[in-house]
């Protein structure tokens, strides 16, 4: 396919797939951005240099770029760029979404106050910048509550709060946590907060990628998170029911069309509840932790960034099922801060039953951060699994993991005895 597609950041390097896939398709792959990692470079045939913290510095410089190369289509994979690209696209005259509902799709509050006016269900929800807005907004709700920055992404600064002598103290948390200095991420919406109720129920997330308003759904993923709500593992397919599917389905849909989302990946994750399924948020991207890089291949067969690629790109697409597998992915999380000295047991992990991949993310010297210190620190190994069906799935990769032996200040951590 003769065409070119930009790029906002190669990110990092377990998004490589990404980049690999638009290679295999014959597109010319520009990618813009303050650096170009050395891991991206063979997949990438031009790269622009721009600040694209800076969206008017950064569109300029497009411009100017597309005048002698022009672009076919723009594109990202993380929460930070779904602005610009529905920017960028805007101001090329590409394919994506509009600037609006790209600002819904990553500001939690406007996105709150969207599914409000429709009528999709959601939490309850307060938006509040301070200390007073949030401690009156608290005595009009039930414990437990939530409170995260409205530009939250990677469950980074999310706080639970169980009773209301706590209330004071995750607000600190908070305040500490949210700030540009731990994570760029914050430097949008700054000092913007919001404080909701605590759902109990099944989590999971809903992938899939809209075409000219046409919403392809390639399934649910079930979740798994920790206290911080770090997730620590995927599995895909989940195992519903197919009436909780389809009102899944439903929801995701009412919701998409609430927010106005078009021509872009969606990564929409939902709490299944007793009273029925309420949105958590709907990302304007794709999913990550390998869920459609590698979850949906695996037990699907559909190449969902292919589709994503061939949306913004104004090509028709399809999601054919070609397999009726299932794949999973658990994440090692660190139980303490600090250096690791060494690993055991990790030499035999990619001969055992089902395992398609297994990474050490953290070497010995490296060091681990825990929250609410430092989010998104204390992953330090993963394993992605295939099977039959999820169940099999889960119990590979957990059986992998259970064999890693892994030394932290000299202390040996093993793998947490978490419900699977």
């Amino acid at each position: 396919m003769e065409k070119h597609i930009l790029f906002f950041n190669a990110t990092y390097i377990k998004k490589i797939s990404t980049l690999e896939t638009a290679k295999n398709l014959g597109l010319t792959v520009s990618v813009v951005g303050p650096e170009l990692p050395e891991w991206s470079r063979p997949f990438v045939d031009h790269y622009i240099s721009a600040n694209t913290y800076q969206i008017d510095e950064t569109i300029a410089v497009l411009k100017e770029t597309a005048k002698e190369n022009p672009f076919d289509g723009v594109i990202t994979f993380w929460d930070r760029d779904v602005v610009p690209v529905a920017v960028t696209a805007r101001e090329l005259n590409l394919k994506g979404s509009p600037v609006e509902a790209a600002e819904r799709a990553r500001n939690k509050w406007k996105m709150r106050q969207f599914l409000n006016r429709a009528q999709v269900p959601h939490p309850k929800y307060c938006k509040f910048t301070n200390w007073t807005e949030l401690y009156h907004a608290s005595i009009e709700m039930e414990y437990p509550l939530i409170v995260k920055p409205v530009g939250a992404s990677a469950s980074k600064g999310v706080f639970r709060i169980s009773k209301p002598e706590d209330l004071n103290r995750a607000y600190q948390q908070l305040l500490n946590a949210a700030v540009p200095e731990n994570d760029k991420m914050f430097s949008f919406y700054q000092n913007e907060y919001i404080v909701e109720e605590f759902m109990n129920g099944q989590e999971v997330s809903i992938e899939g990628v809209i075409s000219d308003g046409v919403i392809h759904f390639a399934g649910v993923t079930e979740k798994w998170t920790d206290q911080y709500f770090e997730e620590y593992q995927h599995a895909f397919p989940a195992r519903l029911p197919e009436a909780v599917e389809r009102e899944l389905f439903h929801i995701t849909s009412e919701g998409i069309k609430a927010l106005e989302l078009n021509n872009c990946g969606f990564h929409a994750e939902v709490m299944i509840t007793e009273k029925g399924c309420k949105i958590i948020e709907i990302n304007g991207r794709l999913g990550g932790d390998f869920i459609t890089t590698h979850l949906v291949p695996l037990a699907k067969g559909i190449n969902i960034t292919r589709a994503n690629l061939l949306a913004v790109l104004g090509e028709t697409i399809s999601f054919e099922v070609s397999k009726r597998r299932a794949a999973c992915v658990r994440f090692l999380i660190a139980d303490r801060a600090g250096v690791i000295e060494k690993w055991e047991g990790v030499e035999s992990i990619k001969e055992m039953p089902g395992v398609v991949e297994f990474v050490l993310e953290k070497q010995p010297g490296d060091h681990v951060g825990l929250p609410p210190e430092k989010f998104h620190d204390s992953r330090i190994a993963y394993v992605i699994t295939e099977a039959e069906d999820t169940e099999k799935a889960i119990e590979y990769a957990q059986n992998a993991l259970s064999e890693v032996r892994c030394f932290i200040n000299g202390e040996e951590k093993t793998v947490p005895d978490r419900d699977s």
